[in-house]
């Protein structure tokens, strides 16, 4: 039974030539003889491949097959998400239990050197929090650090699409209203871990997401309970 979607289709072209990544696709003619479309339809398809970077385009060229990147993949879909609080959200609770489930893993052996890099970081925060500056990109650095020697392209790419997310918001929502306390949190993480208790970093770790949680909830709230604005005239 063939499958509906165009894209699956060609993609079971691709597997059943053989062909690899860096390997030449059929012309669209023959592509489109083969699937039993039209050219017009057939570029549509190879246009969504493009996109997401399985099939490549190259000027005077004909198009290849590309190397599957699931962060590529998943950044292309996040982009193409209305950054909402209920989108930011659902991307915040699947971060939470994606993290707090690699986070003894990540962190087992941890060297000093790692841990006092840590420790940097939330210097950094604590630093910014002080003059009311936001964090982002070293929040960012901190949680990136700990699950980066894990080498797991899925993760990174699904905690990326939240940053991602997470940048196309307001500044409301991005900065938060107690940046100081959010800096506290992640020293907390870094204590724990230097008294190599991983239990009560893992709580720790916790305690930051539902913290976040909260505070988009809340914010989410009261959005939906704010009258819109009265039109003039």
């Amino acid at each position: 039974m063939k499958p509906a979607n165009l894209q699956d289709r060609i993609l079971d072209v691709c597997r059943e030539l053989g062909l690899e990544p860096g390997d030449d696709l059929p012309t669209e003619q023959e592509l489109a003889a083969r699937l039993d479309v039209s050219r017009a339809a057939l570029r549509e398809a190879l246009a969504v491949l493009d996109g997401f970077g399985i099939v490549v385009s190259r000027q005077g060229a004909r198009r290849s097959l590309g190397r599957f990147d699931m962060t590529a993949v998943v950044l292309r879909l996040t982009e193409m998400m209305e950054p909402t609080t209920d989108a930011l959200i659902e991307l915040l609770d699947v971060r939470r239990v994606l993290e707090v489930a690699f986070f003894p893993t990540a962190v087992a052996n941890m060297s000093a050197k790692k841990i006092g890099e840590l420790r940097e970081v939330t210097n950094r925060m604590h630093a910014k929090a002080e003059h009311g500056r936001a964090f982002i990109e070293d929040d960012q650095a901190f949680h990136h650090a700990i699950y980066a020697h894990l080498d797991n392209a899925t993760l990174e790419s699904l905690l990326t699409a939240f940053w991602q997310m997470f940048e196309r918001m307001s500044p409301e929502t991005t900065t938060g209203r107690d940046l100081v306390e959010s800096a506290r949190s992640h020293s907390r993480i870094v204590d724990a871990l230097r008294a190599g208790d991983t239990q009560l970093a893992v709580h720790q770790l916790n305690v930051h997401f539902f913290d976040v949680r909260t505070r988009l909830t809340h914010q989410r709230a009261a959005s939906r309970t704010t009258p819109a604005p009265t039109p003039a005239g």
